[in-house]
C-alpha cells in the first residue's frame, strides 16, 4: 500500500544527547502565523519578559540557522484554551534543534523525486507551505528533489534513517524511490551548534 502524504511539519522524536526543554519564545515580528511543526528562526528581536523572538525559518536557511520547531501555543486564559496557531501576540513553546535530537518529517515527491536508501547521510532543506488553520498543524515538509537536494550545503537537515513502522513502506532496493516516506533528521544548520550564521 502507498504511503499516504503525511506532510505535518516536524515532530520531535529522540535525543541522542541533551534531552530538551521547551523555550518559552514569542512571535512578535512573526512574518506569517506559526504553526505546532514549523521549524523558526530567531527574529532579532525579544518581548518585554525577555524572551526570545522568533519566526518560521525560510526554505533557504543558508544565511540564519534554526533554532527550534514549534511544540505548541500557551494559553492565556479560558477564552483561547482551544488556540491551535500563533499570531504576534502569542506565546509559542518550541523544542529546540539541539544537538543530537531527532526528528520526523515526511519527504515530498512534489517533484517526482521520492526517498531511498541513499539518501540516507545526505542533506536536504525543508519546503515552507502555510499551517492548517483547522487542525494548527504545520504542513512543512522535506524537499527530496529541489535544485541543492543532497548538498552538502545550504541544506538544514541530515537525513540519517526511516521511521521503521509497518505503515511506513520504503524500498529495500538501494536507488529505487519511493514517495512520502517519513523521514528521521537531525539539523545540521542549527543555532545551537553552529551560532545563528550560516553553517
Amino acid at each position: 500500500m502507498a504511503n499516504a502524504t503525511a506532510d505535518y511539519g516536524f515532530s520531535y522524536v529522540r535525543s541522542y544527547g541533551v534531552e530538551p526543554s521547551t523555550i518559552e519564545c514569542a512571535a512578535l515580528t512573526a512574518a506569517s502565523d506559526l504553526y505546532v511543526g514549523d521549524p523558526v528562526i530567531l527574529s532579532g528581536t525579544g518581548d518585554s519578559s525577555g524572551r526570545p523572538s522568533i519566526t518560521r525559518a525560510a526554505a533557504d536557511t543558508s544565511t540564519v540557522n534554526v533554532f527550534g520547531v514549534v511544540a505548541g501555543i500557551k494559553a492565556t486564559g479560558p477564552d483561547n484554551l482551544n488556540k491551535l496557531y500563533s499570531d504576534s501576540a502569542d506565546t509559542v513553546i518550541v523544542i529546540p534543534t539541539m544537538p543530537g535530537t531527532v526528528w520526523r518529517v515526511n519527504g515530498s515527491d512534489v517533484t517526482s523525486n521520492g526517498t531511498s536508501l541513499n539518501d540516507i547521510g545526505l542533506r536536504f532543506d525543508h519546503i515552507v507551505v502555510a499551517g492548517d488553520t483547522l487542525t494548527g498543524r504545520s504542513q512543512y515538509y522535506l524537499d527530496m528533489g529541489g535544485t541543492t537536494a543532497g548538498s552538502a550545503t545550504d541544506n538544514a537537515w541530515l537525513l540519517i534513517g526511516f521511521d521503521r513502522r509497518p505503515d511506513n513502506e520504503f524500498s529495500t532496493t538501494v536507488g529505487t524511490d519511493t514517495d512520502d516516506v517519513d523521514c528521521l533528521v537531525i539539523c545540521a544548520e542549527s543555532v545551537w551548534s553552529n551560532g545563528n550564521g550560516a553553517a
